[in-house]
């Protein structure tokens, strides 16, 4: 079976990175922070993040945090694409939605600058 890509945008592995899970404000008046996840990925259009907290499919959330190497703290709301449990804990997939345009460059960057980075040198 071939495999078909269903992301816009590339994604990059990230290491010693987490996010601050919050249940999103349109849900209640005040964000409460729910869990504090270890990403596993990150694109320009959303994350994969381990968490402890069960977040179901089609939840918004809101998310804080910083990448590696900036002083730009990322808050935007994400959408609960998928969840997949194991052991205790979740594989959760998120959508970012309502992202500013400054922080959607500044992953994009991020992104592209550590595709580069990876790529062979050419001889």
């Amino acid at each position: 079976m071939k495999f078909i890509e269903k992301r816009k945008s590339p994604r990059i592995i990230l290491d010693d990175v987490t996010v601050e899970v919050y249940r999103s404000a349109a849900q209640i008046s005040e964000p409460e922070l729910t869990d504090i996840c270890t990403v596993m990925n990150i694109s320009e259009n959303g994350m994969l993040f381990i968490a402890h907290n069960l977040f179901e499919p089609g939840q918004l959330l809101r998310l804080t945090f910083l990448l590696p190497d900036s002083f730009v703290i990322i808050r935007t709301d994400a959408l609960t694409i998928r969840t997949v449990s194991s052991k205790g804990s979740h594989e959760t997939g998120v959508q970012f939605k309502n992202l500013g345009l400054a922080e959607r460059k500044l992953i994009s960057h991020f992104v592209n600058k550590a595709l580069g980075s990876e790529a062979p040198a050419a001889d």
